[in-house]
């Protein structure tokens, strides 16, 4: 009985770590933020996120419970301009963007250059 607690207990360890690594890192703006440096070409995810003020000019901010990012097109597919253009366009605050702008945010950290801007990020938005 005890073996198979083991066998067990091993099997969902690596299981674990497994989905861990195919995945995008589950983080909040603020860590991202903080961590750059070390986090300079993983990929990650934040969720609950508002964006607003977007324009393909000048991009516009990303904003969770924990901070506020710029969030820069480059790198964004042309899909997700276009919805961030047409839906998230206005500024203002979080609590008064539309629905179709909260969802969550997955990009590849960027190098530690300047202030922090988000780029190459995919947008998919709360449903």
């Amino acid at each position: 009985m005890r073996m198979r607690w083991v066998i067990v207990a091993v099997g969902m360890a690596v299981s674990a770590q497994a989905h861990a690594q195919d995945g995008a890192q589950m983080m909040t703006l603020a860590e991202v933020k903080q961590r750059r440096a070390e986090l300079a070409g993983l990929f990650v995810r934040v969720e609950n996120v508002t964006i607003s003020g977007f324009t393909m000019a000048r991009g516009g901010f990303a904003h969770d419970a924990s901070a506020t990012v710029r969030l820069d097109d480059t790198g964004m597919p042309q899909e997700t301009v276009t919805y961030l253009e047409r839906h998230c366009a206005k500024p203002g605050a979080a609590a008064a963007a539309p629905a179709g702008c909260r969802g969550a945010l997955e990009f590849t950290v960027a190098p530690v250059q300047g202030a922090f801007a988000i780029i190459d990020a995919q947008f998919i938005p709360q449903r």
